[in-house]
């Protein structure tokens, strides 16, 4: 049996007034001095035992009554599955609780936490409750649950805020998803947050929550903020060994409704501070300042870790950026100059070599010989072989770079005028079968009509090819090449191939000035670049994550550290380690808020039906499952008939 309303039982103390009585009126019999008793008549024992009798039953029927009142008015119920709903129509709730960046800000997360546990205390024993945490990501962290142990356990388990960018848009939408599967009608979305304007940014109003579920906001950011952060910083990557280090630019930010104008910036390097310079921020909100130390120190081959710090405000979780200088060794290119002459204007190799940085600072470590100094021990440290307008090889020669291509060495074949379609000794390896190379008519010329775009060779060559050519090869592509290029008649221009592991690109025009003004595009210099470096096939290591970024997640942080990823540096892999920095989302150190009204009028939906308070909705639900039964009525009854019999009996008892 159970009772729609308990606290009335707490009148069941009442049945003890009539004990109470019956204790304090009751008399000890008074003493009298007779002379004689022979004129009194005896009692018999039996009389005295059925007074006594009537005495307490009659005490029993008071407290009986008193007790049955009390019942009566606490409306039980003896269905047990009817029951367990009288938690007045039970409650199927998510509750979203921020736990980003910003929320480290002046104790909001652990106010965050107060409002939950104050939440789920509130909760009905029947009601449901599943968990979303906004960190890194949106993450259901307790599906719907009844037990309040496993809910509390949850929350326990949430010690501090995470270093990621949380999004109430993806959150929201995640528990409308779960709120759509639940067993209750009665569904609440409940969301704990500061209410961040850039968290808030992607609810416009083109995404409503289902019509039947209650929004509910909690906001514990604070009104007043003030915060530094360095949000860029613009260091040397992908330098090589040898090669001139920039110096090192860093854009200082100033947020919130209180802004600061003083702060101290300071430069590091492997955890050495080399420099420190003060930061004015009076009338602006930001400002870009430049390292003047110079870093000549660590332009050898290896990894460095390179910090920016800010000081002057209370909020340190965003006062640092951090960069991986990585300095690496350089390409090494052989360069087989097929038609070598004394007078740059009729050599072969010399814009090649201008355009790979040759004479000076460059990605590219370039070595040049003539088709007969070609030897298999010189292959052994190089990463890409320029084979420019060679008119053939050996037979020992063609056998040494068919080995190192297929090791994974990437192999430029530039035709020209010195080749032939049958007596280059390495027509085998190409991609493509020679043909003819014929004079055009004089004031005819072939251009390049058309390139593959989504290759990563022209990933970063846009813009139209207007070089002319009097003279171009005519090739035939094999069933296994790919046709990078083609000329405004349709025939290839750039042909690539494979061999084994290395890649192959085949030119139809010659890298000089012999046959077109190709040397003088602009393009020139960024084609040849581009090719050296996607023939050597050194994939690019991606240095620098957000926390949140899909690419850190699929990671393993057991190869990483094994503890939780913070702001700073993580070296991913057990073997060959790469070194990767890990930041902080700019967007959370703007500690800018948005009305919580903004956010509600945005994402309700008008077509929600209005509800009544829960506790009308109780009382409703308690009377239609209380109607069947009408267990009080009979309770009553028997009260009257207990009054009339306790009536008769106090009548009939002699005081």
């Amino acid at each position: 049996m159970v009772f729609l309303a308990p606290l009335v039982l707490f009148g069941l103390l009442a049945a003890l007034i009539p004990v109470a009585i019956h204790l304090i009126r009751r008399e000890r019999p008074p003493k009298v001095v007779l002379g004689s008793i022979r004129f009194l008549k005896n009692t018999p024992k039996k009389l005295i035992l059925f007074q006594q009798l009537q005495q307490w039953l009659l005490l029993l029927l008071r407290s009986l009554l008193i007790a049955l009142l009390v019942i009566a008015f606490a409306r039980p119920l003896l269905n047990q599955d009817l029951a367990r709903l009288v938690d007045a129509d039970p409650q199927s709730a998510v509750l979203v609780l921020d736990a980003s960046l910003s929320m480290r800000y002046d104790e909001s997360f652990a106010r965050a936490l107060d409002e939950a546990r104050g939440f789920v205390d509130g909760l009905a024993p029947s009601d449901e409750v599943a968990l979303i945490v906004l960190g890194d990501s949106a993450t259901v962290t307790l599906e719907f649950s009844e037990d309040r142990e496993a809910i509390s356990a949850a929350l326990d388990a949430l010690k501090e805020a995470s270093y990621g960018a949380a999004t109430l848009t993806r959150g929201m939408q995640l528990a409308d998803e779960l709120l759509a599967s639940a067993q209750y009608e009665n569904r609440a979305l409940v969301v704990v947050s500061d209410f961040q304007e850039s968290a808030s940014a992607g609810i416009d109003g083109s995404w409503k929550l289902a019509p039947s579920v209650e929004l509910i906001l909690r906001d514990v950011g604070v009104e007043s903020s003030s915060n530094l952060s360095v949000v860029d910083v613009r260091s040397p990557q992908g330098t090589v060994a040898g090669g001139r280090l920039e110096p090192v630019l860093a854009r200082i930010r100033s947020t919130g409704t209180l802004p600061l104008t003083r702060a101290q910036a300071s430069l590091r390097i492997d955890g050495e501070t080399l420099e420190r310079i003060e930061v004015d921020l009076t009338g602006v909100s930001e400002r870009v300042i430049e390292f003047s130390t110079p870093l000549d120190a660590y332009s050898a081959v290896g990894e460095h870790r390179l910090e920016v710090r800010i000081e002057g405000d209370s909020f340190s979780a965003d006062n640092g950026r951090f960069v991986v200088l990585a300095v690496e060794p350089q390409l090494n290119v052989l360069v087989v100059n097929g038609e070598s002459a004394q007078d740059w204007y009729d050599d072969e190799a010399h814009w090649f070599l201008l355009a790979s940085g040759a004479q000076g600072s460059s990605p590219y470590a370039v070595s040049e010989i003539l088709p007969a100094n070609l030897t298999r021990q010189m292959l052994d440290d190089t990463d890409v072989v320029a084979l420019l307008n060679v008119a053939s090889l050996d037979e020992l020669q063609a056998s040494a770079l068919g080995d190192f291509v297929t090791r994974g060495g990437g192999l430029l074949v530039a035709l020209g005028d010195q080749t032939s379609p049958t007596n280059s000794g390495v027509e085998d390896m190409l991609p493509a079968t020679l043909v003819n190379s014929p004079r055009l008519n004089t004031g005819d010329y072939r251009l390049v009509a058309d390139f593959e775009r989504r290759h990563p060779l022209f990933a970063r060559l846009s813009g139209e090819w207007t070089t002319r050519f009097s003279r171009v090869w005519a090739l035939a592509p094999k069933a296994d090449s790919q046709v990078l290029m083609r000329f405004d008649n349709a025939t290839p221009a750039l042909i690539e191939g494979t061999l084994g592991a290395g890649r192959i690109l085949m030119s139809a025009m010659p890298l000089d000035s012999e046959w077109g003004d190709l040397p003088l595009q602009p393009h020139y210099l960024p084609f040849v670049r581009e090719s050296l470096t996607y023939l050597a096939a050194r994939p690019p290591i991606q240095r620098d994550f957000y926390f949140g970024d899909a690419a850190l997640a699929r990671r393993t942080l057991d190869e990483a550290s094994g503890d939780s990823v913070t702001p700073g540096f993580l070296s991913l892999g057990s073997e060959d380690a790469v070194l990767v920095a890990v930041n902080t989302s700019v967007e959370e150190s703007a500690l800018t808020r948005r009305p919580a009204s903004a956010i509600f009028d945005a994402v309700i939906n008008p077509e929600v039906t209005s509800l009544a308070p829960r506790e009308v909705r109780t009382a409703q639900r308690s009377v239609e499952l209380e109607n069947p039964q009408r267990l009080w009525w009979w309770i009553l009854c028997l009260v009257m008939m207990l009054l009339l019999a306790e009536t008769g009996i106090a009548n009939r008892t002699t005081r």
